[in-house]
């Protein structure tokens, strides 16, 4: 994936997502697709030797781009916020146990877990978040 194409589905979502935009779009769980893309190419990097530092400086400036614009849109239903905050929980990197976190990001954390159960919706969570 070259991060060209990354910025042009990014805009397109934008686009979309703009007030004209059809309201039964899932801006939000695309948002979230184009963050694990963007996430996996990082990994991809990192296993790499001598992956370019300008390569995972893009690819982690368009994870930025992804997760401000998915911060700018409103939440229109419960699932808008499932992956709100399923983007938050791989951005936080937060592979501890609950005890050990921060209380913001505990709380944060454990409002996450609720709403993927709630919604049923486990395929937004870590391999982490399956096994503890």
């Amino acid at each position: 994936m070259d991060i060209t194409s990354l910025r042009k589905e990014i805009f397109e979502i934008q686009e979309t997502a703009l007030p004209h935009g059809d309201m039964r779009e899932d801006h939000h769980e695309k948002l979230f697709d184009v963050f694990r893309q963007i996430d996996a190419e990082l990994a991809d990097c990192n296993l790499e030797k001598g992956a370019a530092d300008e390569r995972i400086a893009s690819l982690i400036e368009a994870q930025t781009v992804v997760l401000r614009t998915a911060a700018s849109l409103p939440a229109r239903c419960p699932r808008d916020l499932l992956y709100k905050l399923a983007m938050w929980r791989w951005d936080a990197g937060l592979d501890q146990p609950m005890e050990d976190m921060n209380r913001a990001d505990a709380i944060a954390y454990s409002a996450f877990l609720d709403v993927v159960k709630m919604l049923g919706e486990r395929d937004v969570l870590k391999d982490f978040d399956k096994t503890n």
